[in-house]
């Protein structure tokens, strides 16, 4: 990063009048619910880069100047938990995982999880990346037979597809059988996650209600998929089988020495947290290329010049700069982790004049930072020219992975899944012009509303 762009960082603007709220902030959650990214647009204009609110029995602070962030997630990192709400929620079908996890707990899960990110399994990890995309451009070619274009939800094709390197990746499987139950028990929790934690009171589970009977189902589904993936894995141990089959989950048994429960817990926290937030990076990365055909050329010029027709590698990634900034530009203009997980205070804490007590929640909301006009140059439009030159925004200003401690453990691998299944895809398939973006639905994460149809034609 450039020292001259942080010195000129302005600082952040302060003490401007907090927003009224009515009924303990119902006023608020509603909003939240209704069009929660226009609502944090309309705070950061209105009320200066740390706004506090009043959610129910909470007080929040959203947080939008990099210092601040920096501040929290790096220097006072220490002083703050995970949103303990959410947190129960999620572990209603996670368990106690590496996501949820905190203090000592939390760091011994992260460096018994840390070693199936090592850069010597990503070969393999590409690899399965790149097979998967190319079995489903083959598919559509036997689709569409003699027909030069095919009409798809490109949201839920990368989805599923995202679901099956998931499983390739994760557990050294073929895809699964039921995997379009799986995509759609993911998507039944990823809902209930979000309906759950911003609720001023949840109804019990035992209701017959039809959403309470869509997420016992989900819940059920994944836990007799993976807890079966586990146990299989295990029972081959048991009969003499140590291999290490290059997998995320054989690292996972080495290094939960064969704790059935713990190696559940991670796995179903990586498989969908992991499989959501790339299928979603994928579906916006097609949709922006498709908007902006010029930048689509460039993309497609550098694949056909630097791979000459052979599909890719993980050691071709230095050579498709353009595709990585194509990329990373997708996931600044629509970060899948939009808002990262609530921070709690467990301590007094002061950052940059903003006086934060124990018990109130901070939250760091990347979609408001990322087109804030103060860091980038037209902040609403899809430039992956900035990513190939020097940086100009400051380092707390693009975080769609997080930063600090608590950074996704897994931003190498979803960044190289990403550039590779793009790149397979891209070189015998392109997506035709898309009038306009499609609308960002704000749940658990990022995806476009009501899905991505789009056209593809062979090339």
């Amino acid at each position: 990063m450039p020292t001259d762009a942080l010195r000129s960082t302005p600082p952040p603007e302060l003490g401007k009048r907090q927003p009224c709220t009515v009924l303990f902030g119902v006023d608020h959650l509603l909003r939240i619910r209704g069009d929660q990214l226009a609502f944090y647009s309309r705070l950061r204009d209105r009320h200066g880069d740390a706004v506090r609110l009043r959610l129910g029995p909470y007080r929040t602070w959203i947080l939008f100047h990099p210092d601040l962030i920096e501040a929290v997630l790096t220097r006072a990192s220490a002083s703050f938990i995970r949103f303990e709400k959410l947190t129960n929620v999620v572990k209603q079908w996670n368990g106690p995982s590496l996501l949820l996890a905190e203090g000592n707990e939390w760091r011994e899960r992260r460096r018994k999880v840390m070693p199936a990110f090592q850069s010597k399994r990503m070969p393999g990890y590409g690899a399965a990346a790149v097979d998967h995309a190319h079995r489903l451009t083959d598919r559509w070619a036997r689709d569409v037979g003699r027909r030069a274009e095919i009409a798809i939800d490109t949201d839920a094709v990368m989805a599923r597809l995202t679901l099956d390197i998931a499983t390739t990746t994760l557990f050294g499987a073929e895809p699964l059988d039921n995997g379009d139950d799986i995509e759609a028990a993911i998507q039944v929790l990823s809902d209930t996650a979000f309906h759950e934690s911003t609720a001023p009171f949840v109804l019990p589970d035992r209701l017959p209600l039809p959403s309470k009977r869509r997420k016992l189902w989900a819940m059920d589904l994944m836990d007799r998929t993976v807890t079966g993936l586990v146990r299989r894995r295990l029972d081959d141990l048991d009969r003499g089988d140590t291999s290490d089959r290059g997998d995320l989950l054989s690292m996972l048994v080495e290094q939960h020495q064969g704790d059935a429960t713990a190696i559940r817990n991670d796995s179903m926290s990586l498989l969908i947290a992991g499989h959501e937030t790339s299928g979603a990076l994928l579906s916006w990365l097609f949709a922006c290329l498709a908007h902006d055909q010029a930048e689509l050329r460039i993309v497609l010029a550098e694949l056909d010049g630097t791979l000459q027709g052979r599909l890719p590698t993980v050691a071709d990634l230095r050579a498709l700069p353009a595709t990585r900034a194509a990329v990373e530009e997708a996931l600044r203009l629509f970060p899948p982790a939009y808002s990262l997980f609530l921070r709690q205070a467990t301590e007094e804490v002061r950052i940059g004049g903003v006086e934060i007590r124990k018990g109130d929640n901070v939250q760091i909301v990347p979609f408001a930072l990322h087109r804030d006009p103060r860091w980038y140059d037209a902040p609403d439009v899809f430039m992956p020219s900035r990513f190939r030159r020097e940086a100009t925004w400051p380092q707390f200003a693009y975080l769609p992975f997080g930063a600090g401690p608590r950074v996704c453990i897994g931003q190498n691998f979803a960044l190289m899944e990403a550039c590779l299944a793009a790149a397979a895809i891209l070189q015998t398939w392109a997506p035709a012009p898309l009038a306009a973006l499609p609308t960002p639905s704000a749940k658990f994460s990022l995806r476009p509303h009501g899905g991505l149809q789009m056209v593809w034609r062979r090339r």
